[in-house]
């Protein structure tokens, strides 16, 4: 195309004689045309001077692309992406020999693609580990581990907890270590969900349970039904034993909840202040036992499918007392009396859900379209009613 461009040299000019009718340049010149290998075999100076520099640019440009492309993937996919050769992924996972004794604990479900199932107080969705005592007594975890390999560095040691026979305990792997037994349970180490290897060690060091994970699609878990089958499950049951009772423990309130919800507002224009003198959406619960009840670990959500959605600071709430949250997405939880959601109330109705420290619907409500400063309330006899004047923090008629 350089060349189309050009004028070519062999149309003759207008006036100009044509080139092959010009004669030769006389006997010196010609020669010494002929022993140089004539004008056209000499590189042009203008090209020497301009070859290196454009080279140069060439590469800069080239790296500046390169540059760029390396910030997106970075951006797209800030832990990686695995190789796909003919549609499979293409990893390094170093399998573990499975190990299955008879000790009483065992891992007994887990998930690397946590989206929905299961979320913390801050709003994450980290992948979990659950292990369950299958003794039939109570087991203290002190000394217990938890690895992805035999040599591993990031190692999760259980501090001292102990879990009734049949009772498991969840480990969030999230890569943020945290060990106290009073709060959530973390590994330094997250999972993979194209697969990946546990391991759980005795206090003693020695491998008591192995498994070796396989690929997962998003919110489906790798569960033992046996003592060495495993299978996939598309009806998770973090928490809980995995049957289908363990499932409906975990979605179904059995209306037996010493603590229950008693009223709602999902437009708080004037009716509550918060601490700050802020309006915002709130929920109200009443223990209805004649005891304490320790709401620690409890949780609050307006998705059943997230029970686990907002978690309650270290709290009792006494027998026949009350307690005002709001829900108002400001996420605090350091001051009891005064304690915040992560999620906000639609005003045009949706669920409230209420569950214990391992995930069990302890309450559950569901209401329709509210105008503002209208409370959603649970009456003497159990029926609800918008019509009640809202009475938030006392015992409702």
């Amino acid at each position: 195309m350089t060349q189309m461009n050009k004028r070519p040299d062999s149309l003759p000019r207008q006036g100009a004689r044509p080139q092959a009718q010009r004669r030769a340049p006389a006997g010196g010149a010609a020669r010494r045309g002929a022993s140089t290998g004539g004008a056209n075999s000499r590189r042009p100076s203008a090209s020497r001077s301009r070859g290196p520099g454009r080279e140069l640019a060439i590469l800069a440009v080239g790296g500046l692309i390169v540059v760029a492309l390396a910030f997106f993937l970075q951006q797209a996919w800030p832990n990686g992406f695995p190789l796909r050769v003919s549609g499979s992924s293409v990893q390094e996972v170093r399998e573990v020999t499975e190990i299955h004794t008879a000790g009483p604990l065992r891992i007994n479900e887990v998930m690397s693609g946590n989206r929905r199932t299961l979320s913390t107080g801050d709003g994450s969705t980290p992948d979990w580990i659950e292990v369950a005592n299958v003794s039939g007594s109570p087991l203290n975890l002190k000394g217990y581990a938890l690895s992805q390999a035999a040599d591993a560095v990031n190692v999760f040691t259980f501090p001292e907890m102990q879990l009734e026979p049949g009772e498991c305990a969840l480990v969030l792997a999230d890569s943020r270590l945290r060990t106290d037994a009073t709060d959530s349970l973390h590994a330094p180490f997250s999972l993979s969900s194209a697969g990946d290897t546990l391991m759980l060690f005795n206090p003693a060091g020695v491998a008591v349970d192995t498994v070796n994970l396989p690929a997962l699609d998003a919110d489906q878990s790798y569960a033992r039904i046996d003592v060495n089958q495993w299978q996939l499950c598309t009806t998770p049951t973090p928490g809980q034993p995995n049957t289908v009772e363990g499932y409906r423990a975990l979605t179904e309130p059995d209306g037996d909840s010493p603590v229950v919800i008693t009223e709602l507002m999902s437009t708080n224009r004037y009716t509550l202040a918060d601490e700050n003198g802020e309006y915002y959406d709130y929920i109200e619960l009443y223990n209805r036992s004649g005891e304490a009840v320790d709401l620690t670990g409890w949780h609050l959500s307006d998705d059943p499918a997230q029970v686990w959605k907002w978690t309650f600071p270290e709290l009792r709430l006494e027998a026949g007392e009350t307690l005002v949250v709001f829900a108002s997405r400001l996420n605090r939880r350091e001051d009891p009396a005064h304690l915040h959601t992560n999620f906000a109330l639609s005003s045009e109705g949706e669920q409230v859900v209420l569950s214990d420290a391992r995930g069990r619907v302890q309450d559950r409500v569901e209401f329709d379209l509210l105008k503002a400063d209208v409370a959603w309330t649970k009456m003497a006899d159990g029926s609800w009613s918008s019509a009640a004047a809202p009475s938030p923090g006392t015992v409702n008629p």
